[in-house]
C-alpha cells in the first residue's frame, strides 16, 4: 500500500483584474479577466475589445477570456449623455 500524497490541484482558472481610468472621459472602471492556468498570456497574439460603460470608448488587451467591464465610478468630464464608439 502506498502513503505518497496525491498532487496538488491546481485551479483550472486563475481570476484577475485591474483598474482602468478613461481618458476620454475621466470614469473609473474594474476590468475583470480569467486566465487558464496553464495559459502563458505571452504566448497569446489575439486581442479582445472591451469598452468604457460610460461613453463606450473602445480599449483592446490581450487574454484568453472575454473582457468583464464593472463601473467603479462615474464620468467627470460633465457630460450626461454617451458619445458614438470609436474603434
Amino acid at each position: 500500500m502506498s502513503t505518497t500524497s496525491p498532487m496538488p490541484i491546481q485551479p483550472l482558472h486563475v481570476p484577475s483584474h485591474f483598474l482602468h481610468t478613461c481618458g476620454f472621459c475621466g470614469c473609473v472602471f474594474r476590468v475583470e479577466l480569467t486566465w487558464c492556468a496553464s495559459y502563458s498570456y505571452k504566448l497569446n497574439q489575439n486581442t479582445l475589445p472591451y469598452a468604457c460603460p460610460e461613453c463606450q470608448r473602445h480599449s483592446r488587451i490581450k487574454t484568453s477570456s472575454e473582457p468583464q467591464v464593472v463601473l467603479v465610478s462615474k464620468r467627470t468630464d460633465g457630460r450626461t449623455s454617451q458619445c458614438p464608439a470609436i474603434e
